[in-house]
């Protein structure tokens, strides 16, 4: 998962092609501003490029990686600089990947820094 932030720190989105399965899922939150999930690249790019519309920039850094029977949560702060406006917001949040045979099949992001992790301690 390293990869994925790192490509997306030098600002590759939605990621290197390679790193994910073409039948992959983007999952917001219920309380999202647009909850559900998208199916397909095409339809990450889209999710990917909706959520940075907003931003001027948009930094994510990993604090945290957790692994078990491929998926991984991670614990990321983010910061964000708001289009037109400048507002500058921080925070952090996390998300639960799913792997299979070295590429994302699901990303699924959380408001809170540890909702990704208990998702995956319950194993879902």
């Amino acid at each position: 998962m390293q990869s994925v932030y790192d490509a997306w720190a030098r600002g590759e989105f939605p990621s290197p092609r390679e790193l994910l399965a073409p039948e992959i899922e983007y999952v917001n939150p219920p309380d999202a501003v647009e909850p559900g999930t998208r199916r397909g690249f095409v339809e990450f790019s889209r999710a990917v490029e909706k959520t940075l519309e907003g931003w001027e920039s948009w930094e994510m850094q990993p604090e945290s990686f957790q692994a078990s029977a491929g998926r991984v949560a991670v614990v990321v702060r983010y910061r964000a600089r708001g289009r037109g406006s400048g507002v500058v917001v921080e925070g952090r949040e996390s998300a639960l990947w799913s792997v299979r045979d070295g590429r994302v099949t699901r990303y699924e992001w959380f408001h809170g820094p540890n909702d990704a992790i208990e998702e995956l301690e319950r194993g879902r």
